[in-house]
Order: structure tokens, then sequence, then C-alpha cells
């Protein structure tokens, strides 16, 4: 390979390299920003759900229904949401949920009694409120039934 052609080959593999470099810090910065001025629900992808009573505490074994989907049921092994019992006030967390809308949430509390032999609807609404807590350092919405 002559003199020329090797100069014009390591150039051109330098300017490749130098491209690819600064074009992904370019991206990283900008998608950074555009996250940083997102300070409503419609532009986030996923956000934690925080359910909370208003002034009474979980029953001892429940299922929640969210747009009829059970969510939880206490009553079966392997959950992959929980109640934090031992938080004031007790709260149901769930993490990286889909971003709902409004207008178009459906919640429905069932007490699966102690045994979980019978069940009881003890809150159903179908035009749920929340609130996107901006205070928190993760995307949360905060529900109060």
């Amino acid at each position: 390979m002559s003199l020329k052609k090797h100069a014009l080959f390591t150039i051109s593999f330098i300017s490749l390299f130098l491209l690819v470099a600064c074009g992904d810090k370019n991206k990283s910065k900008s998608q950074n920003e555009i996250n940083a001025a997102c300070t409503e629900i419609d532009c986030l992808s996923s956000v934690n759900w925080k359910i909370l009573l208003r002034g009474q505490s979980f029953p001892e074994k429940v299922r929640l229904d969210v747009n009829g989907t059970t969510v939880l049921n206490e009553c079966v092994s392997k959950q992959k949401y929980y109640i934090d019992r031992s938080s004031d006030p007790e709260m149901l967390l769930l993490e990286n949920y889909y971003i709902p809308k409004r207008g178009q949430l459906k919640i429905e509390l069932y007490d699966l009694r102690g045994d979980c032999g019978s069940e009881e609807k003890i809150i159903s609404n179908d035009d749920v409120s929340f609130e996107l807590d901006k205070f928190s350092n993760d995307s949360e919405i905060v529900i109060n039934l």
C-alpha cells in the first residue's frame, strides 16, 4: 500500500471514529434535555403508581383490579406487587406501570377476608383522579381512593 493510500485510509478511519463518538454524546445530551423538560404525564413512557386509601387501612387480604385486570390478589402466592403496611399511610406501589389516561381509569378494591373464602367490593370508582408527583425523583402518580 502506498503512503498516500495509507494516509487517506488513516484519516478516513479517524474521521469516522470521531463522528461516531461525538454523535453519541449529542444524542445523550438531547435525550437528557427532553427528560428534564418533561413535566406532564403525557410525555412519559411509564410511571410508578402510589395508591393510598383516604383515612383508612387496607383490609388484611385484598384484590385490586385496574380497568378490569387484576393487579394484586393477596390470596395468590408470588405476586409482583404488595401493600406496604408498615408505611404511614399504608400504600400500594406499582413500579413502572403504564401511563393512565384521565377519565379512563377504573379501580375496584375487594376485601378477601382473612381466609380468602369470600369477597366484598369496598371501592369501585369508574373515574379515578390522580396527580403527578413533581417532587419525587422518579416519575410517580398519587392515587387517593
